[in-house]
This record gives C-alpha cells, sequence and structure tokens, in this order.
C-alpha cells in the first residue's frame, strides 16, 4: 500500500489536466461513492443538493449489496442532468469494510474528473483505499470528504492493514463527515485534525410520514383497541431484545391497575440470527401468541409498519464490541408521529433528546415502566409525538443534511 501511494505520488506529477478550483460558469462536479444509496431512502440528500445550479453529481453505488438479509439489486437512473445514479460490481457485498468495486468505477475519475469525492464509507474500508489510490492516479487536486459513523474505537481484524488504509485516507483527505461528536473525539483520538462535521443520518419525510394503515392493521390482525409496542431492525443479541420481550411480558403479567389497560400486541419487523433463540424465549415467556414477527421488508415499505405502532422501542445493548452508532428507525418512528423510548445505549439518548423516553439498557423493568407511563398518560403520549416530530424535522431531515452538505462543498472548493 505505502509503495503504490509513493507510485501514485510519481504519476500525479506527470498528470497535467487537473480539475483544480472551478471558475464562476463552472458546475462543481461532485462523485459520491455510497453503497448505502443502493437504497432509495438515501436519496433524497443527493436530490435536494443537485437542485443547486451550480452543482453536478454522479452518485457510485454497488450495483448488488445484502442488508438484513435481502438482497438488493440497482439500475442506474438519471433524476436529471444535475444528478445520475450509477451501479458497479463489486466483490463482497453486504461487508462495509471489506467491499471494493471491479468494474465501473475508474471512468468516473478518468472522464468526470470530480472537483470533490465524497466518499460515505469509512476510511480503513478497502473502498477507501480504491478511492486514495484512483484520486491520485486520475484527479489528486480534487478534495476529498469521507464519512464515519465510529461511537467506540473499532475492534477489526487485520488490524496491521486497516491501520495503514486508515492513515493514508487521513492524509489523503480533506475533510470528514462524522455521524456524531463522539465519533469526532474517536478520529481526534486516531490523530485526524483535519475538518470535520457532523452529518447524522436522515430520514425522507416523502416516505416516512403519517398515513393510514387501518388496512394493514387488519391484515397483520391487530384488532382497533389493540396497543401496539414496535421494534424495527436486526434481530440481533446486541439489539436488547431479550430484554423488550421480558419488559412486554412484565407489562402482561402486571397491568396497570388504577385505570383500564389495554390489549397489548408485540410487532416487530427484522431478520437475523437471533430470530430463533427470541422465538423460543418469547415461548419461555408465554407471550409468542401475542407477538407478531414480519421478516425484514424493503425500507420504502417500512414507514406502513411504524405507522401499525403506538410506541415504537430501540432496545440496544453495548458489548465490548459494539454499541449503537445512532439509531435511525428512532427518527423514522418521530415523523411518523409515533412516539420513541430507547435505552441509553451508544447515541440514542442524543438522538431522541427531549423527544421520547429512556431507560437503562437491560434493564426490563425500567423499560416496562416507560412502556407503562406511555400506556398510561395520554397528554404524555402526544407531547412525546409532538416534540418527536418537531425535533426530527429541525435536526435529522435530509433537506436540512442537504444545506449542510453543499455549504462544505462551497467551504472546500474555496480554499476553505
Amino acid at each position: 500500500i505505502e509503495l503504490s501511494s509513493i507510485l501514485c505520488d510519481h504519476i500525479s506529477t506527470l498528470n497535467p489536466e487537473e480539475p483544480g478550483n472551478i471558475g464562476n460558469n463552472t458546475k462543481l462536479r461532485v462523485l459520491v461513492i455510497s453503497h448505502s444509496a443502493i437504497q432509495p431512502t438515501y436519496h433524497r440528500k443527493f436530490e435536494i443538493v443537485s437542485k443547486r445550479d451550480d452543482v453536478q453529481l454522479r452518485v457510485l453505488v454497488p450495483d448488488t449489496w445484502v442488508e438484513n438479509d435481502q438482497v438488493l439489486r440497482f439500475s442506474g437512473r438519471q433524476v436529471d442532468q444535475n444528478l445520475v445514479f450509477y451501479p458497479g460490481r463489486i466483490a463482497f457485498p453486504g461487508y462495509g469494510s471489506r467491499f471494493f468495486f471491479t468494474k465501473g468505477i475508474i471512468r468516473h475519475f478518468r472522464e468526470f474528473r470530480p472537483n470533490i469525492i465524497h466518499l460515505e464509507e469509512e476510511p480503513w474500508s478497502l473502498c477507501a483505499l480504491q478511492t486514495v489510490m484512483l484520486r491520485r492516479l486520475f484527479c489528486p487536486r480534487s478534495k476529498l470528504i469521507f464519512r464515519t459513523s465510529l461511537s467506540i474505537p473499532a475492534k477489526l481484524k487485520l488490524n496491521s492493514l486497516v491501520s495503514i488504509i486508515e492513515r493514508l485516507t487521513f492524509r489523503e483527505s480533506d475533510y470528514a463527515f462524522i455521524l456524531s461528536q463522539r465519533a469526532g473525539e474517536i478520529l481526534t483520538q486516531k490523530g485526524y485534525r483535519k475538518g470535520r462535521g457532523i452529518s447524522p443520518n436522515g430520514v425522507d419525510t416523502q416516505i416516512f410520514r403519517q398515513m393510514d394503515v387501518s388496512d394493514l392493521r387488519r391484515e397483520l390482525g391487530i384488532n382497533k383497541n389493540e396497543f401496539v409496542i414496535g421494534y424495527v431492525g436486526r434481530l440481533m443479541r446486541m439489539k436488547g431484545l431479550s430484554t423488550l420481550l421480558e419488559a412486554f411480558s412484565l407489562l402482561i403479567q402486571h397491568p396497570a391497575s388504577s385505570i383500564q389497560h389495554p390489549e397489548l400486541r408485540l410487532l416487530m419487523v427484522g431478520s437475523g440470527d437471533y430470530k430463533e433463540e427470541m422465538l423460543s424465549f418469547a415461548s419461555r415467556l408465554d407471550i409468542r401468541d401475542k407477538m407478531i414477527l414480519i421478516d425484514a421488508v424493503p425500507a420504502e415499505d417500512v414507514p406502513k409498519y411504524v405507522n401499525c405502532m403506538d410506541v415504537l422501542v430501540l432496545p440496544s445493548i453495548t458489548t465490548p464490541g459494539w454499541v449503537e452508532f445512532f439509531g435511525r428507525v428512532l427518527v423514522e418512528a418521530m415523523v411518523c408521529n409515533v412516539p420513541v423510548i430507547g435505552s441509553n445505549s451508544g447515541e440514542i439518548p442524543n438522538v431522541i433528546g427531549d423527544a421520547g423516553l429512556v431507560f437503562q439498557e437491560g434493564d426490563s423493568e425500567d423499560l416496562r415502566g416507560k412502556l407503562n407511563a406511555i400506556i398510561r398518560d395520554l397528554p404524555l403520549r402526544r407531547s412525546l409525538v409532538k416534540k418527536g416530530f418537531e425535533r426530527a424535522n429541525s435536526l435529522f431531515t435530509w433537506e436540512s443534511i442537504a444545506r449542510d452538505t453543499y455549504e462544505t462543498y462551497q467551504f472546500l472548493v474555496s480554499g476553505g
């Protein structure tokens, strides 16, 4: 890797045609590389940025990706003359740190000659290494942005290799988009001293919104008077699903005595390797007949299931090698006018703020109490719905994130 870097340093000096600072009459050319953008719910940010008259974007995505046991496929499309999505063949679909493009990437560096390369991947990934090398070969004066979502220092295999890739990316980059303040602190610990800005996961309010799902509720067998506690995400042990099941069981065993307690249902949407063990645990708790389990659905169908819920819970548990780094489903529920409860793992409390309830991770009794409060206290529920909707729309919409992204582009090409 180091020898290749030296070679690229030499080659770049032989290439006289470089995309330097743009002139007044030239559009800013931005090449985005993002595996997340294979999903339509991630397109909105780039669509908004491309509405600016002075920007032209190419978004390079994998042609195939694996997410939550689903095989996603992308076909290229042109939104308008300022925004085109291009699929490329990759190796290791579904592995964020390992994947790299095997076909369909070089021409975007050589022909498009971007002013900015916006890499929405971790700085130690093989895709980052590939991006750095192609930049040095074809457009070394382009500005390079990478993105990181770390909330704890990563413990990865082949540490010496990823450390080299990371140092190389740090050296070559001009700016970092960080998912959270904690991610920025970790970057500093690792020696990154360049510019950075918080760029959270956004929500597409054209897709995620309050909607009438009475037909779907009937299809799922949910009665009109039932109160639905929901979860959306991967079925994995670290997601704290055993805590949710225990809290749900406690609610059924000890309903509130002071007022009428509604019938309860637990709606869970997702797939993962914890599924069978989870169902076995639910049977031992004698709550299996109260559960509705739906396998992972396409991202654009998630809003329908979220709208079936009266409260959404994200009960994640911190482990030595993992912590909840954001919890986008919380924001998606907020814009659907569904109140949220989350554990205090990682960034969850910072995402929720005062717009939801937070419980001690792993504490099923604490979660039971928070659920009971939302079930029994209608004014509290309405207040959280209002606060959640306002918080999500002010901080986490693609509109606000797109504005910050565009301003960062302008800052970099103007010499910032």
